[in-house]
């Protein structure tokens, strides 16, 4: 009889595990697509100097991920360096500042912070694009897949090049 009780607890155990691995390796294909959106953008060339910055707002599962990848990869010649943020200045600079879905409600502050500075500003919630994301993960049919929203990515200084639009679903 005891065991008949362990079995439950056992099965929402391994229910919960394989949810968080569901979740981590998501973010395995983001990391894929972060280091990819450093080669298909270009940043004006002033902003071409130092380490390249990838930021992410408030905690996420993907900072871990992101630092594993500046680790073994560069942007050119360039270190990458992850950063994890509480808040963004205005003044503050980011070559690309990823906005998880829990600090969707800090999204109009960073974008007035921000004021079309050349940050590619990535989400990954339903219709952030057109709320003014450069970049917005979906999921579509349980695979990886974004949105680009070139009008403001351009308009913020920022160079797409078409390979990227390949890949992405354009949003104006």
């Amino acid at each position: 009889m005891r065991h008949l009780k362990i079995v439950p607890l056992l099965l929402i155990f391994l229910f919960i595990a394989k949810v968080s691995t569901a979740q981590e390796k998501n973010y395995r294909f983001h990391k894929v697509f972060f280091y990819s959106f450093t080669k298909y953008i270009d940043w004006p060339q002033e902003k071409k100097k130092g380490d390249f910055i990838i930021a992410v707002m408030g905690e996420s599962a993907i900072t871990p991920l992101l630092k594993e990848m500046a680790e073994i990869k560069k942007v050119g010649e360039r270190n990458i360096k992850v950063v994890q943020l509480d808040k963004v200045n205005a003044g503050d600079f980011y070559h690309i500042l990823f906005i998880p879905s829990e600090q969707n409600q800090n999204f109009g502050a960073i974008k007035t912070a921000l004021n079309n500075q050349p940050c590619l500003l990535v989400t990954e919630s339903e219709g952030m694009a057109r709320n003014g994301a450069m970049i917005n993960f979906k999921d579509v049919n349980g695979k990886l897949r974004f949105e680009v929203n070139t009008q403001k990515l351009e308009s913020s200084g920022l160079k797409m090049s078409q390979e990227l639009t390949r890949f992405g679903e354009e949003i104006n």
